[in-house]
């Protein structure tokens, strides 16, 4: 071998090693660099998730629009834990303000209706684990449902007997069920009209029943941005011709073909208690709420029913107030204390309290009634959905009180 060649393979073993030197260098140097961002990453998420454990350490919870016992009853199942900062605090009209309430509380316990379809887009979702703890209908991934109330009908059992009838389901078996009756009492029907709760959510039971849900929305929507009846009363609920003047022109025949007292619309909480009592009304509309203060001895003989159905019970929702809790903040601590909302212990607790419906799958009821709601809910496609009143009323009394004059005034 010449001593050029020998030269030159020794430059190509010389060329290789350095460049093995090289690779090993730059795959060290990347090694190290990769480690060094992992490690500042690492840093970054422990600092963060530090920083988020000590603001998650304070919560704030704000309680709107419920009663004086209600209210402690659900600050009662939030507990008082050490090194947790807990700020409960009670809502009163004047110092309830939507983009202040969004942006200092964590969670906000209300009724579902305006208050909580306005804030759900800013609202964090509802862990998936606590959703699964109710029926299918009523889970909103935005405002979870804890207790229901039901605007009900309740049908006397001894001209149920009489009739030898069921409650009825459909509208058309209910306006029969009220003629039949006239025979056995002197009012059919009553409720106490001259409540602007009552009032509003009986009208709306009646768009629910001879609409279904669809037409329920569409007079929810109109409800939210008008003032009087005139605004509103000739408007197409169900696309045809179901309107709020076709329900009170039917409303008003109602004394005269004998299915109700003359002045319903003026009727008064002991007014529907005397009827009850004298077994003179065959069916009355009210809340499960108000129906637990009337005595025992005179609601016995009354069986609660939900809203007759529309004809297509694919259209239907179970008109429920829901006592509801909407998560304004990713503070964790609020999603554990929400999760102990739906606890089996926790609901029977809170339904033997208020005498209301459970949500959750097994709890158990205060009682039969409380028992149907949450099985009506669960099995109506609509689910639970908010009465009128509070679906468009919570905070506009003033403009409630203009518009039940008016169906008063139109009714006489």
């Amino acid at each position: 071998m010449s001593k050029k060649s020998k030269k030159n393979k020794k430059i190509s073993k010389d060329s290789k090693a350095k460049a093995f030197l090289l690779n090993k260098k730059t795959i060290t140097y990347g090694l190290s660099f990769i480690c060094t961002i992992l490690v500042i990453t690492g840093i970054c998420i422990g600092v963060r998730t530090y920083k988020k454990r000590i603001a998650d350490r304070t919560v704030k919870v704000a309680f709107y629009g419920l009663d004086e016992n209600l209210t402690e009853l659900l600050k009662a199942q939030i507990p008082q834990e050490e090194n947790i900062i807990l700020q409960l605090d009670t809502l009163s009209d004047k110092d309830f303000d939507l983009q202040i309430v969004k942006e200092k509380y964590d969670m906000l316990f209300t009724w579902r209706g305006e208050i909580t379809d306005t804030l759900s887009k800013s609202a964090e979702d509802i862990p998936a684990k606590i959703l699964e703890q109710i029926p299918n209908s009523l889970r909103n991934k935005k405002c979870i449902p804890i207790i229901l109330d039901h605007c009900e009908f309740a049908f006397s059992t001894e001209v149920l007997n009489r009739l030898n009838s069921d409650t009825p389901e459909n509208y058309d078996a209910f306006i029969k069920y009220l003629n039949e009756s006239k025979n056995y009492v002197f009012s059919p029907f009553f409720c106490n009209g001259a409540d602007n709760r009552i009032l509003i959510d009986f009208l709306g039971a009646l768009v629910m029943s001879k609409g279904g849900l669809s037409a329920y929305n569409k007079l929810i929507d109109e409800l939210r941005t008008v003032e009087i009846l005139d605004e509103v009363i000739d408007v197409k609920l169900d696309g045809k011709d179901l309107t709020l003047r076709s329900l009170l022109d039917m409303l008003k025949l109602w004394p005269k073909e004998g299915l109700t007292h003359p002045a319903w619309y003026n009727g008064h909480g002991n007014d529907l208690v005397y009827f009850a009592e004298e077994k003179q009304i065959s069916c009355f509309f009210t809340l499960l709420s108000s129906h637990r203060k009337i005595a025992y001895n005179i609601i016995k003989n009354y069986e609660s029913a939900k809203t007759p159905m529309y004809k297509s019970g694919a259209d239907y929702g179970l008109i429920a107030p829901a006592v509801s809790c909407m998560l304004l903040s990713d503070n964790s601590n609020c999603k554990k204390y929400l999760a102990g909302f739906f606890t089996e212990e926790a609901q029977t607790s809170l339904s033997d309290k208020t005498a209301l419906a459970p949500t959750q799958y097994r709890a158990e009821s205060y009682d039969r009634q409380a028992d149907d709601v949450r099985f009506w809910a669960a099995s109506c496609s609509g689910g639970a959905v908010p009465d009128l009143y509070l679906a468009a009323y919570q905070r506009r009394s003033k403009e409630l009180e203009k518009l039940c004059g008016e169906i008063r005034n139109y009714a006489r």
